[in-house]
């Protein structure tokens, strides 16, 4: 088992977070990661990507080539990360926040992450988390129960509660 997973968007969305949990979440359920992160010049509002590689053996390039899976957050260049991609790959987006069209080949699933994190924890932090959640169960890349493990390994208790829901709430976006 391999699997690609390419988070993009720009800076300030918690991407690079987004990559961590994946990625520790990955580790604890024993399989081998390779997690990096690139940001445009500018700290916020640049473009911003977590590439993650899940593998039950070792990885020897740690970059995402022909993503398995995207999770789209902010159309700053869009057709760069789409690169790659095939018939088969899930491709999660926000169309609140992606008004450019989304063609070529993968599977699109179109979901308000902006709008439901708004609604549901009052801050567009956890719109990413949220669609975090639901690439998870949608790839079923590693186990959910491990995911919510590496929140509570990675981030200060405080903020456990509401990225655990954040993370549900994705979850519950796709139907099992």
């Amino acid at each position: 088992m391999k699997m690609e997973i390419k988070l993009c968007g720009v800076g300030g969305q918690g991407l690079g977070l987004a990559g961590r949990l994946l990625g520790e979440a990955a580790i604890l359920a024993d399989f081998h990661v390779a997690q990096t992160t690139a940001y445009g010049v500018e700290s916020r509002g640049g473009m911003s990507t977590s590439d993650v590689i899940i593998s039950k053996d070792p990885i020897y390039f740690p970059e995402v080539r022909s993503p398995d899976a995207l999770l789209i957050v902010a159309e700053k260049d869009l057709t760069a990360n789409l690169k790659g991609a095939r018939d088969d790959t899930f491709i999660l987006y926000d169309p609140g926040t992606v008004s450019e069209t989304i063609g070529g080949p993968g599977v699109k699933y179109s979901f308000q992450f902006l709008d439901i994190a708004l609604r549901e924890f009052g801050n567009r932090e956890a719109a990413t988390i949220i669609g975090l959640g639901a690439l998870v169960r949608l790839s079923k890349v590693v186990p959910f129960e491990t995911l919510k493990e590496a929140v509570k390994l990675c981030l200060p208790a405080k903020v456990h509660q509401q990225n655990i829901g954040a993370l549900q709430v994705g979850r519950d976006l796709i139907a099992e």
